[in-house]
């Protein structure tokens, strides 16, 4: 029988990829010295992924597709484990390069302190890695989104063939 804190200690390792592994008698002394748990070189999903994949549906491959996190849909929203995917809109991407950009400025302007830039050359700078900045973050967003949604459509083709 178990005690809460070793389940609690249990869970915890699952959800962070922690595994026990089986102290052998042929191993080296140096292997057995640390004891505790270690982290699997080659991903999460060996081993307790089938655990963390019943409550977000699919089976271990799909667990193991997506590191051991559940992975659905809720509405228009993705869900990949603790994250909420949101299908990448231009405002919200605006609105993060808004809040990235007086960032950049202080980052150019204490950068570009010693050379012989004008406030003028500053902001052309500044607007340049703005258009930039809005590109590659809708693009990423939007890349994202749609390998998930894909991983989403696998695992359903993979349910219905089953």
């Amino acid at each position: 029988m178990t005690t809460r804190k070793q389940a609690a200690r249990d869970r915890k390792r699952r959800v962070h990829g922690w595994e026990s592994e089986p102290v052998e008698g042929d191993e080296p002394a140096e292997a057995t010295k640390s004891g505790g748990p270690r982290k699997p070189t080659v991903g999460r999903a060996s081993g307790s992924s089938g655990s963390s994949s019943s409550s977000g549906g699919g089976g271990k491959a799909s667990a193991a597709r997506s590191g051991g996190r559940p992975l659905y849909r809720d509405g228009e929203v993705i869900v990949f484990g603790r994250q909420r995917v949101q299908r990448p809109t231009w405002r919200r991407t605006l609105i993060r390069t808004a809040v990235f950009l007086p960032v950049m400025f202080i980052v150019i302007h204490f950068l570009f302190s010693s050379s012989e830039m004008t406030p003028r050359d500053e902001l052309v700078l500044l607007v340049g890695y703005a258009v930039v900045t809005i590109g590659v973050m809708h693009l990423t967003e939007t890349w994202r989104y749609n390998r998930l949604d894909r991983q989403l459509e696998a695992q359903g083709a993979s349910r219905k063939r089953r």
